[in-house]
């Protein structure tokens, strides 16, 4: 179903929340945290797409 997308998708999410830092709705700790865990997300993700080929 997300085969070959969820990079694309995590990147989407950072951009979200990277929104959502700059007009405020997160403070500094919150957007931190979220950004750390999409970050792994996204290496997880990119490191089970270079596995597959």
């Amino acid at each position: 179903m997300f085969a070959g997308k969820k990079t694309y998708i995590t990147a989407a999410l950072m951009a979200v929340i990277t929104f959502a830092r700059g007009v405020g709705w997160l403070d500094p700790q919150q957007y931190e945290l979220v950004l750390g865990l999409l970050g792994s997300l996204g290496l997880a993700a990119l490191r089970a797409g270079v596995a597959k080929e």
